[in-house]
């Protein structure tokens, strides 16, 4: 377990949801980042509840900060045994790390991803600081943080292609000063001003609009 998951509390809350039912309207998968929660996205979640849109939410990885490899795997069991035997295709938002676990399930799961909408995603991953302070950093980082910290930094960036069969829409701010833009753009870009990576998620209107297309 990440010592820093025992000390910073989750933001928002999750609202009760209801159970998936077969055949109905295509579900929303909603993954967040690292050292996040569901409650993150909290008011897009209330509003697509609302229209009657079905939504899972789950908290994978010790709060996303665990091995990444290991935080895919329960994801891609959990779509393939609980959501895609009932349902053709979903779609899904993800912020920051959930936006590089979606962009691979999309990939994992051909076709059945419909709609990827990735918020601050780090599809390429972080650059590592080249400095000695900034290596002692992200050493440091790691080693309390979970060992998704260190996967994230990269000397070189992750490949990102875009998936065939899913339209991406890469949500992106000019004052994210976690993850840079050139890790975070794919596909179709939307850019937010003046909101920072951690508020990202609670970019409601945003988000909607991004998934507007929808039936």
């Amino acid at each position: 377990m990440s010592w820093l998951t025992t000390i910073i509390p989750t933001r928002g809350e999750l609202p009760e949801l209801p159970g998936l039912v077969p055949g109905g309207p295509t579900p929303v998968l909603f993954l967040h980042g690292v050292l996040a929660s569901p409650g993150n996205f909290e008011g897009a979640i209330r509003s697509l509840l609302e229209q009657g849109v079905p939504v899972i939410a789950p908290t994978y990885g010790d709060r996303g900060t665990g091995d990444i490899h290991s935080s895919f795997r329960e994801l891609e069991d959990m779509l393939g045994t609980e959501v895609l035997s009932q349902h053709d295709q979903i779609d899904i938002v993800g912020h920051s790390l959930g936006g590089r676990l979606g962009l691979e399930l999309a990939h994992h799961f051909p076709a059945r991803v419909r709609t990827l909408v990735g918020i601050g995603a780090i599809y390429r991953g972080v650059p590592r600081g080249s400095t000695l302070g900034a290596k002692l950093f992200h050493t440091a980082l790691g080693t309390l943080g979970g060992p998704a910290y260190r996967q994230i930094m990269v000397s070189t960036p992750m490949s990102a292609a875009l998936p065939q069969h899913t339209r991406v829409i890469s949500l992106v701010s000019d004052r994210d000063s976690i993850v840079p833009v050139s890790s975070a753009e794919l596909g179709e870009i939307r850019r937010l001003k003046g909101v920072r990576h951690e508020h990202l998620p609670q970019q409601t209107e945003a988000i909607l609009q991004a998934l507007a297309w929808r039936e």
